[in-house]
Order: structure tokens, then sequence, then C-alpha cells
């Protein structure tokens, strides 16, 4: 059957913002004799004019490195330069061939150790453009490591933008790169210093960020400071053309579609000579328009323009933005099996993305971050705790083992531990059942206080019954284990996630922030959006999902009860489902609400939002005043058969 359309998300493009390059400007002179300096000047040049001309960048970074026996200072910066010409330009083999030979210069000899921070730079940045998530990551810890011990703010400023670009794009997720973003623009506001190219890149950064967030007032404002600072630098027409196609995504999104279109179409024939990343995002945002005037033909060819320009250039999220647009282009035309290709190639770049050692290592860049420079916290001293408190427990059932001496207690334990999982594992999932997720909730050791508390949501598929009765109960099964996957794969590792019941799934977080917790609501929300269940040979179904996220205990320092906790979730899936399919709702206590009673918050949330005693947040604007008729919201996440 066809699969219903959906809203695919346009990501478009984060600069690859070579903000630690720029820096040659203000230290490079120490590290070179005057006989160097004329080399030096050409590369503070070639990084001057990457962004507004990348040809001529590339160009003078080949003649520099073209010279015998450059010093290792000046093969760094032009190097580094060719590298971001390459990646602006497309060429992401070459931009890869730069960054293995800023990685080479690591080892120099007798490296300044200034030198040395700045090549770790630029290659993290470039690797982290090209998808080479784990090398960056390493080159980050390494960086904000050395900015931390040396007091290097430049360092520190770079790590939190690395931070902020991987949880963007690698984790699509712009709530959580937010506080990054902002962490790096104080740190940059305290600098006494001239402007330069990386504080146009921090505020386009941060306007980008809040544009996919739809803030698009806050996002105007960031949009402008940037502009302001690349008006007072040369050569910064990259940046500036691509904040005119973000104005022009604004026109588009405010529902004047013909002026948008307007504008981009004036964007495009600079940018198919100096920015294709800049040219294949204008080209998606066309096609949508196209869409929306109901003209897919034309929708279509812009689409497969994009990403015959996408692939090439190695340019992984412009790929994926290109997946999704002609997957729903395909749905306009009637194609299904065409949208469906579509999809999976799409679902193949997100399998690709952050996993395993990646989201280890992320995890303890995170918690470093936090503990030096207060960015969002994270729990992975938390786990490092428990993976050591594991690992005790069970070399001490070990050693009984060996002093019992007895196969029969082996077969007993296994008999017994069967048992124990048979009973606390829901049977068509495999996931734990209810009642195990009751416990899990009662052995959670939520924080006694602060911001960091166990998070607990509530994620029910939209409009199950309806798919049950229509396809069979036998679909339905399929649809559940699918989804019950996918919630497990794109959660974290010491997540707890069980069967509630129904159609509803429960997820436990421990110890994390507001952020966070509603950073991973939206985050499953939009996995499962994206996920294709074969219910049968030629039929597809995509399902969509709501959640409601609470924290426990509801308030700081309070008494953790699971039924306040349950209550608030599941008012939280009620107003999220109320407000459309496939999207998130979560209401978090705050500090002075600790002695307010969760009825009297859920009675009227608005007064207690005023009363700063509660923070709330959701996919999309919605009401949370309770429905005066319709009941049944509140209680049916956990009343499902």
């Amino acid at each position: 059957m066809p699969f219903p359309p959906r809203v695919v998300r346009l990501r478009c493009l984060l600069p690859y913002a070579a903000l630690a390059a720029v820096l040659l400007a203000g230290t490079a002179r120490a590290q070179v004799t005057d006989a160097d300096a004329r080399l030096m000047d050409q590369v503070m040049r070639c990084h001057t004019v990457v962004h507004g001309a990348p040809r001529d960048a590339l160009a003078m970074a080949g003649e520099l490195l073209a010279m015998p026996a450059l010093p290792p200072v000046v093969e760094i910066g032009a190097e580094g330069c060719r590298g971001f010409a390459r990646q602006l330009l497309g060429q992401g083999d070459g931009s890869l061939q730069s960054a293995a030979r800023l990685q080479a210069l690591l080892r120099t000899p007798g490296l300044p150790v200034i030198e040395r921070n700045r090549a770790m730079q630029m290659a993290a940045t470039l690797l982290q453009r090209n998808g080479r998530t784990g090398e960056s990551l390493q080159l980050l810890e390494a960086m904000l490591e050395h900015g931390i011990a040396e007091g290097d703010v430049s360092a520190q400023i770079t790590a939190l933008t690395g931070l902020s670009l991987i949880r963007a794009e690698q984790m699509d997720d712009p709530e959580g790169a937010l506080h990054y973003q902002q962490q790096a623009i104080t740190l940059s506001d305290h600098l006494r210093r001239p402007p330069l190219p990386q504080d146009v890149m921090l505020h386009y950064n941060h306007g980008y960020t809040l544009l996919r967030l739809k803030r698009y007032d806050e996002a105007e404002r960031a949009f402008a400071r940037a502009e302001s600072i690349a008006n007072r630098l040369s050569d910064q027409d990259v940046m500036l053309h691509r904040i005119r196609g973000h104005r022009a995504e604004m026109q588009h999104a405010a529902g004047r579609l013909d002026a948008a279109r307007a504008q981009f179409l004036a964007l495009l024939p600079w940018q198919e000579r100096n920015d294709p990343l800049g040219q294949i995002v204008t080209l998606q945002r066309l096609a949508r328009i196209a869409l929306e005037q109901e003209q897919p033909g034309e929708a279509r060819r812009l689409g497969e323009r994009a990403l015959a320009l996408a692939e090439p250039g190695r340019f992984p999220e412009a790929i994926r933005d290109s997946l999704d647009l002609l997957a729903e282009v395909s749905l306009a035309l009637g194609d299904t099996a065409q949208a469906r290709d579509y999809l999976r190639q799409a679902r193949q770049v997100d399998q690709a993305k952050m996993k395993g050692d990646n989201l280890d290592r992320l995890a303890r860049l995170q918690a470093r971050a936090e503990q030096a420079l207060e960015p969002i916290r994270f729990n992975a001293t938390q786990e490092a705790s428990r993976d050591r408190l594991l690992r005790n427990a069970a070399l001490a059932v070990a050693a009984v083992l060996l002093l019992c001496g007895g196969g029969l207690l082996l077969r007993m334990r296994a008999q017994q531990r069967q048992l124990r999982v048979l009973g606390s594992t829901d049977a068509l999932t495999g996931l734990p059942n209810r009642r195990e997720a009751e416990r899990l909730l009662g052995a959670a050791m939520a924080v006694a206080g602060g911001e960091e508390r166990d998070a607990v949501l509530l994620l029910e598929i939209d409009g199950f019954k309806a798919l049950n009765d229509q396809h069979g109960h036998a679909a339905g099964d399929v649809l559940l284990r699918a989804v019950a996957a996918e919630l497990v794969r794109n959660s974290d590792q010491h997540d707890h996630v069980a069967r509630w019941g129904g159609a509803t799934f429960m997820l436990i977080r421990a110890n994390t922030s507001r952020a966070a917790a509603f950073a991973l609501a939206a985050h499953l929300c939009r996995c499962i959006e994206r996920l294709q269940v074969d219910i049968a040979p030629g039929q597809c179904l995509t399902p969509a999902l709501s959640a409601g996220v609470a924290p426990h205990p509801v308030f700081p320092a309070a008494p953790a009860r699971h039924d306040d906790t349950l209550r608030v979730a599941s008012r939280a899936l009620q107003v999220a489902r109320r407000s459309g399919h496939g999207t998130w709702a979560g209401l978090w206590g705050l500090a002075d609400g600790r002695d307010v009673d969760v009825h009297d918050v859920l009675g009227d949330p608005e007064h207690a939002l005023a009363q700063g005693w509660i923070a709330i947040g959701g996919g999309r604007p919605m009401s949370w005043t309770p429905p005066r008729a319709d009941t049944r919201g509140e209680g049916r996440a956990s009343q499902l058969p």
C-alpha cells in the first residue's frame, strides 16, 4: 500500500567552519623567522580569501606547497587552506588528503605546541565535514585537553564548535548543539581583539541552528550579527551569500513563496561559480517551493540536480537531505516504489553516523567539557562507575561458583535466570515488560539535587489501532517489533527500553539534563518517522511516534514518586498527541516547584509555568491546557491492555 506522505526536513548545511585556521593571523608570526614572513603573509592571505574566492585560495595554497623545504608552520597553514578550499569546492577526496597530511605533520620533530594544536584543529574540522567522526573526535579530545591545560581560549572555542557541529549534523540534534554554540560565543566575546572570520562563522552557525528550530526572530538577530562582522572584514562573500539564502528561506517559511523563489534564483549564478554546497542547498529549497506550488516534475528535476552535485562532492548531509526530498517528490508523483528506494538509501546514510566507539568518545568529550567549561552535563562518570560495579559483581559471582565447584549449582542458576527472564520479558518484542519497567523505575537512583535527574519517556505509535484493524494483527506485531528494535538502536547503551503496554513503550535514562532528555525525545520521533516496515510483499508502513517526557523525581530534591512521574509523562504524551502525529512534549519540574503538588501543576500548567515551577518543551507549538471533555489521554498510556 502507499505509505502516507510526511514532512521531510531540510537539514541544510552548517558550514565546515575552519574556525581554527584563521587564528594564524594572531600568532603565526612568533613562530617564523624574518625570512619566512613573506610566506606567512601569503598563508594568511589564503585563509582570508578562502570564504570569498575558494578557487583563488586553492591556487595560492598550491603555489605555496610546490615550494621546496617549506618551514612546518608555513606548510601547516597552506595545507589547511588547501583542504578548506577543496571542501568548499566539493572536492571531498582532496580535503581528506589534506586532513591526512596535516595529521602527518603533527609528527614533525620539535613542532611547537601552538602549531601542533593548529594542525589538529584544521584536521578535525576537515574530518568532521567528511563524515569521519571518530577521527575528528579523537583530535577534538586532544585539543580540548590542551585548551584547558594551557588556558588556550581559542582551542576551547574550536572544541566547543566541533561538539556543536557533531550534535547538529551527525546526531541530528540542533537543540543539543545550541548550548555549545552559546558557550563558544560567550568565550569569544571575552577575547579583546579585532573581529576575525571565526566570529562570522560562530554567529552564522548559531543563526542556522536557530533557523532549523524555527526560532526565526532569534535566527535573524544571529545572522545580523554575523553579517555585521563580515562586512567589517574582507573576502566573506560565501558567508554573506549563505546568509541571504537563509533569509530567503525565512520568507519561504512565512508563506511568501514567490519572493523566496526570486531570491533563491538570484543567488544561484554566483553559487554555481563559487559555492557548490550553497548551490545544493538553494536547489533543494527551490525544489520544495516547486512541490508546494504543485509542480512535482520541476521539484524532481531540481532535487536530482542537487543529489548529482552532492554525491561527488562527498557532502553527507546534503546527500541525506536530497534523498529525503526526492522521496517526498516521488510520493507526490505517485511513485511509491521509488520513494521507498530513496528512503532506504537515506537510511543507509543515517546508519553510518554516530554509533559504537564514537558515541563513547563523544560522551567522554562532553563530560570533560562539562567539568571544565560548564556546557550541558552528561553522565559519563556515572556510566563508568556502573561499568566497574557490574564488572566487580560478575567477578564475585564467578568466585562463588568456583568455590561451590558444582555443575548442579550452575544448572540451578541457569534455570532461575531463565525463569526471571521469562517473567520480565515481553514475548513479542523481547524488551523488558511492564512489570520489569516498574522495577527498573523503582531501582533508578536519581541525583538528589540539581538539574540532572532520571528522564522517563512514554512513546506511543500513532494510530496503531487503525493500522491493526486495517492490516491485521500479524502486521501489527511486525510493526511493534520493528519500532522496538529501532528504539533500542537509537538509544544509549545504558538506557532502559521497555514495552509498557499495547503500542506504548517506556524509556528510562539515568541522570540526564532537561535539554538532553528533550533532545532524545525529538531524536526518537525523527528516527521512527524514517522507519519503513515491510508488512507484506508490496506493502510498507511508515509509522509515526508521539512522546511524553518527565523527570524522575518530578522536582529536584523531592521524593521520587512513581505515580507522579508517570502522571506527568502521560499528560505530556497526551499533549503531544493532541498537537498532531510524530512529535513530543515534555514537562520538567524546577527547584522553585519542589513544594507544589503535581496535581496542581497538571491542573493548570500555564500557571505553573508562569510561577517558575516548571519548564515545558515540544516539537511544535502546543497547548497544555487540560481538555474539558476528553479525559482519556492522561491515563491511556498506562491503561493499555
